[in-house]
């Protein structure tokens, strides 16, 4: 990799060129196929990853037999993991995989450790780099964990589909900062998703998207959530520009209940590309997880009165 290039990459954008001068021979490169194995948790930690083309996704082991993980981040050109191998001298805390093929830069544990030796000034450009993204990442965290606690405590208590649906659009539109949103439940006795709540979209009460559309049917197909960059060249899905949820971005992520699907958040913004991120995604499909729980919640109670009420009239009936 030349010289050049290599000034591209964030880490490397802002050194002199003395200090980058030295850094820059330190630089090895790695090819990863998609859904290649980086490192695995546990296992010993001698380097760190940057990535120069491709994308990786860092996740933790829920079971490993099952094949269960819990996705922790999606990093794209530009990102750096494993940092902590070159400070720490413990094992990996998660896995890493390549998401798609992807080239990796990579500094070695030896040799950022000579290079504290033979040009501190060099490690310590290094090491205010990664401080700096880090402290980044830490509070982006924090807000993150503030607004799915808040999310959580709030859904839990939500007596209605309804007080439901509010409390997630504020909660999503606080967070995210999409330019409009919808609220979706599967309607059983309809087999139609009806539109329960929405944010700058002007349709009517009780509208409904049929199972043929292509956003539900790719919901329903993969049971996952849904981030698009750029709608309009997304070949995943085929959006017309007369859909309702036509625009530049979008962001969506299905909620269960007893394993089916039973509806789903809608993000979107029209009007620029790359509005939502992974980080987005992954906060969604948390706030999703309360919603599943919240909903199966409802769902009890209005068993439970249902059978209060039949109750009440056999007795009068009596």
């Amino acid at each position: 990799m030349s010289f050049e290039e290599l000034k591209n990459i964030s880490l490397f954008k802002n050194m002199s060129d003395d200090i980058f001068q030295i850094v820059a021979p330190l630089v090895g490169e790695e090819n990863f196929k998609a859904g290649q194995v980086i490192f695995k948790e546990g296992s010993s930690a001698d380097r760190l990853f940057i990535i120069k083309n491709g994308e990786a996704e860092i996740r933790k082991v829920i079971a490993k037999e099952e094949g269960r993980y819990k996705l922790i981040a999606v990093l794209v050109k530009g990102g750096f993991f494993g940092e902590m191998a070159i400070f720490l001298d413990q094992p990996r805390s998660a896995e890493a995989v390549a998401k798609t093929d992807a080239t990796l830069l990579t500094i070695s544990k030896k040799d950022f450790s000579d290079l504290f030796n033979s040009s501190p000034a060099a490690a310590f450009k290094i090491m205010e780099f990664f401080t700096s993204v880090i402290m980044d990442r830490l509070r982006n965290t924090t807000n993150e964990l503030v607004t799915i606690y808040e999310t959580g405590r709030l859904v839990s208590a939500a007596r209605s589909v309804s007080e439901l649906s509010d409390i997630v659009m504020e909660k999503a539109f606080g967070a995210i900062e999409p330019e409009a949103g919808l609220f979706i439940i599967w309607n059983t006795f309809n087999r139609e998703f009806e539109v329960y709540g929405q944010k700058g979209f002007d349709l009517g009460i009780g509208a409904d998207l049929p199972e043929s559309d292509p956003l539900v049917k790719w919901l329903v197909e993969n049971g996952e959530p849904f981030l698009s960059f750029d709608l309009k060249n997304d070949n995943r899905i085929s959006i017309s520009e007369e859909s309702i949820y036509s625009g530049s971005s979008m962001l969506a992520s299905p909620f269960f209940s007893h394993d089916s699907l039973s509806g789903f958040i809608i993000l979107l913004n029209r009007t620029r590309q790359n509005a939502f991120s992974y980080e987005h995604m992954i906060l969604l499909s948390a706030i999703s997880g309360y919603v599943s729980v919240a909903f199966d919640n409802l769902q009890y109670m209005q068993e439970a009165i249902d059978r209060s009420r039949l109750s009440r009239a056999k007795a009068t009936i009596q």
